[in-house]
């Protein structure tokens, strides 16, 4: 989730169920998380448009058998904490890029990408998000849920309150379209 939605770690392990608005099959695209300011960085208070596939992992974790169906928590294993292991997580998730490197190059010396952390993913999104898609740094920035950086006008900064919300609907779209064209079909060949 923290690919496809790239807000802070602590926002979206602590997702509570009653601030989606998960939307029906038939308009999937209208879900929307409400990120209230008091669980922000900055204070601010954001709806998050979800992107299909965002919604879609939401929904299965929700589903999850090991989740406790009275939770208020989206992602959790206890019902009461939000999840947690991060680095124990993101150390399996290197060891399972490491096979991949390993097999494609079909070299057991493959050098191991270099180091990591959670929130170099906010930066992947934000560089690959305006390189590759196209998304204007000021709209990136409001999906950072960062106080217009992105411009050098302190006027601007103060008087533009925009939320931006169909823009940044649009952007995380094709950032999850971009996803699954380019690492989901990969990741499904890795994990098994």
């Amino acid at each position: 989730m923290l690919i496809v939605l790239p807000n802070r770690r602590e926002e979206v392990a602590a997702m509570p169920v009653e601030h989606l608005d998960l939307a029906s099959d038939r308009a999937p695209g209208d879900a929307v998380w409400l990120l209230p300011g008091a669980r922000t960085k900055m204070n601010n208070a954001l709806r998050v448009p979800l992107s299909r596939l965002a919604r879609s992992i939401i929904i299965e974790a929700m589903e999850h058998p090991d989740r406790p169906k009275d939770s208020k928590l989206v992602f959790t294993t206890t019902g009461d904490t939000p999840v947690s292991g991060f680095t124990k997580g993101r150390r399996r998730l290197d060891q399972a890029i490491q096979a991949a490197r390993i097999k494609r190059t079909g070299d057991e010396e493959t050098p191991e990408m270099p180091h990591w952390v959670v929130h170099d993913l906010r930066t992947t999104f934000n560089t690959h998000g305006c390189e590759i898609l196209g998304i204007p740094p000021h709209v990136a920035d409001r999906i950072l849920n960062h106080v217009a950086t992105a411009t050098r006008s302190k006027i601007m900064r103060v008087y533009n309150k925009s939320e931006l919300f169909e823009p940044r609907k649009e952007a995380l779209s094709a950032w999850a379209s971009l996803l699954e064209q380019r690492v989901i079909p990969s990741s499904k060949l890795v994990v098994s």
